[in-house]
């Protein structure tokens, strides 16, 4: 079941579809006012704003077809919890941004895990929930439909850039290691490896630590000495030479577009 609470402006061209699930009616509303207080005082785009009192009836509306843009979650819910519901899904759409919202920060391992942007304590307050969503929202159509173009000797196939765990050289082709835990190969380069990945390069998230690596900083678990840890295990080299420069731009990336880097996230020293 969902209330919408807000309809959308005429003659606006952008959407942004927002759910908020939380088993508690007095939170919902909370969070609802101030995300309606938000897009008042910050016009721009339409808000469609739906409320769901558990992680059930947000999975039943979304088989129905709903995609939403960002989704505020609550871990603590009878039924499935917010964890699980999230990596429901992630297993239909890697572009929705995804925050927890939570009494403790010791979930923050488990929310990074499924590529969650961050997590909001609770009680939920403008103070931390507006910064969050200005840093959000300038970017959240930017994000989305943003591909990759990977061709191999039979066809062309358009990878969304938020399904790319990592990139690598190997035998002069691609093998791009994707979120779903396929793998794709190119066909073999006639270009430098830094021309064939520098349309991910542009992009903020995906950092260099290695020759013959790219990875998703979005994807990172773990950053070590002498690897990143990524989702599904996968483990990317860092060159020596690189490692403090790379550590700074991850640690950078991570402090701009997440509310703290929790554990699991800025590495081991």
């Amino acid at each position: 079941m969902y209330i919408c609470i807000s309809e959308t402006k005429a003659g606006k061209q952008k959407v942004i579809r927002i759910a908020i699930c939380d088993d508690h009616p007095a939170q919902v509303q909370v969070i609802s006012t101030l995300m309606e207080k938000y897009w008042n005082e910050r016009p721009g785009s339409d808000l469609e704003l739906h409320n769901f009192d558990s992680g059930e009836s947000l999975l039943e509306y979304m088989t129905d077809g709903c995609v939403f843009n960002l989704l505020l979650l609550d871990i603590l819910m009878p039924g499935i919890n917010g964890i699980d519901l999230a990596k429901k899904i992630r297993k239909h759409d890697d572009d929705a941004v995804i925050i927890f919202l939570t009494m403790s920060k010791d979930h923050a391992l488990d929310a990074f895990g499924i590529s969650a942007l961050q997590y909001i304590l609770k009680p939920i307050k403008e103070r931390n929930l507006f910064p969050v969503l200005d840093k959000i929202i300038p970017t959240m159509h930017q994000r989305k439909n943003r591909f990759f173009l990977v061709s191999d000797q039979e066809r062309d196939v358009k990878v969304s850039f938020s399904s790319i765990v990592c990139v690598e050289l190997e035998d002069r082709r691609l093998r791009i290691y994707l979120d779903n835990g396929q793998i794709l190969y190119s066909k073999y380069l006639r270009t430098t490896f830094s021309e064939a990945v520098a349309p991910l390069l542009q992009d903020r998230r995906f950092l260099r630590p290695h020759k013959s690596y790219v990875l998703n900083a979005d994807k990172v678990v773990e950053l070590r000495k002498t690897a990143f840890i990524m989702n599904h295990n996968i483990q990317v080299p860092v060159s020596r030479p690189k490692y403090a420069e790379v550590k700074n731009a991850y640690i950078s990336y991570i402090s701009d577009n997440h509310d703290e880097p929790g554990p699991g996230r800025g590495g081991r020293g």
